[in-house]
């Protein structure tokens, strides 16, 4: 295969070509005689590092299928799946029988985490990244801590002891998982080895991060919403939206490289589950097909500069764990995606591919591929869907870190 078009290549957006082969970018030239014109800008893809879909055990909030097709869509060609599934994926015997079933759906590429448990050192050897969760949210109870050597290791941190049960808005949800619940969460893991905190929702934790020389990563969510919005249980979430000020003091954090990547935490629940008493109703928010169009709007409307929206959509997720991905260079993966800039439009849930039905970004304005390239061959070519099951399996080395 051999494109070419406006290219994002290291750092600015130029005219130029790129040769295909095995799934790889073969060479990156001025121009290549006969290559296919994609209109608009071509950036690698963006790799989400915490997505939840649900399989096995919840698909009727989302199923791999539909939540990949959701991912390549909003322009996403690497997905990392978290394990607080049924059954929860802690041995080896549920990850096969899970890679087994996902496999035969993916529509972008993929890895899998493990549940962090006391048989990690052997479960490494199948694949080397792993999820601790340190206090109770869906799905997971929370675990003691372990530390495993070359393995990329996300942490949900937040202590079981500091967590109240009962809250019936979004202001008291905030209250009942408080900031210093996940600052004390991450304290705790100073001295012990190298951890990823998952969605920072205080600028103290990021600090802590910092002093504890550990990667993070912000979610959408906790970037673009806050407490004080009409969302009601549709904007339960855990760690819980803060107060705007936090919202735009972790934008800054963000802006100024502090905090390391942006992941989604796309984790659906259905309407009716949503629509039940805010203490009763399940804490997620659907985004994996929502973050990376919006960021591109926040990108043309000068929020955040072109060279750092790459950094941490594409390039910093590939790096941290390990993957040529992320990057529009020889020798890696040639996975693509492409936008016009001028096509703005509004998210509408009807328009969205979760099983779900339903965004808390319902209005809000995006830029939408109109192309996706994974591993060489188009899975949605002029906005139409046309390249069913085709993403793999990525097992991430432990040698890596």
């Amino acid at each position: 295969m051999e494109i070419e078009g406006r290219i994002y290549h290291r750092g600015e957006i130029i005219d130029a070509a790129l040769e295909i082969d095995g799934g790889r970018i073969k060479r990156v030239k001025k121009y290549i005689t006969g290559a296919k014109r994609i209109r608009g800008v071509i950036f690698p893809g963006a790799i989400d590092l915490h997505a939840h879909f649900r399989e096995p055990g919840y698909e009727h909030k989302e199923d791999f299928y539909t939540g990949t097709m959701s991912a390549a869509f909003g322009g996403i060609t690497f997905v990392m799946d978290m394990p607080n599934t049924n059954p929860p994926v802690s041995d080896a015997e549920s990850f096969n029988e899970k890679l087994r079933t996902v496999s035969r759906k993916a529509n972008v590429d993929f890895s899998l985490y493990f549940l962090l448990n006391e048989n990690a050192q052997i479960l490494r050897e199948h694949n080397a990244a792993f999820k601790l969760y340190m206090g109770e949210t869906t799905g997971a109870k929370g675990s003691e801590v372990t530390y495993v050597p070359h393995s990329f290791i996300s942490v949900h941190a937040e202590l079981n002891e500091c967590i109240k049960k009962e809250s019936t808005n979004l202001r008291e949800h905030d209250l009942a998982r408080p900031e210093s619940c996940e600052v004390r969460a991450v304290k705790t893991l100073l001295g012990m080895g190298k951890f990823h905190i998952a969605h920072v929702s205080s600028v103290d934790t990021v600090d802590m991060c910092k002093v504890g020389r550990f990667t993070c990563e912000v979610t959408p969510h906790h970037l673009l919403l806050h407490r004080d919005m009409p969302l009601g249980s549709f904007g339960k979430v855990n760690p819980p939206l803060r107060a705007r000020w936090i919202a735009e003091r972790l934008w800054e954090e963000l802006l100024i490289g502090r905090i390391d990547i942006v992941a989604s935490d796309h984790a659906p629940h259905t309407v009716e589950e949503k629509e039940e008493e805010f203490s009763s109703a399940p804490a997620g928010i659907p985004e994996v097909e929502t973050y990376v169009p919006i960021f591109m709007r926040l990108m043309r409307m000068e929020k955040i500069p072109l060279r750092r929206m790459v950094e941490v959509l594409m390039e910093k997720p590939a790096e941290l764990i390990g993957i040529g991905k992320g990057k529009i260079e020889k020798g890696y993966d040639a996975d693509l995606i492409a936008m016009n800039f001028k096509d703005v439009r509004r998210v509408r849930s009807r328009d969205l591919h979760y099983k779900c039905g339903w965004t808390p970004y319902e209005g809000f304005e995006a830029i939408y591929p109109h192309t996706v390239i994974v591993g060489g061959e188009y899975v949605i070519e002029d906005g139409e869907f046309v390249g069913e099951r085709m993403g793999k399996f990525v097992k991430i080395e432990g040698n890596k870190f």
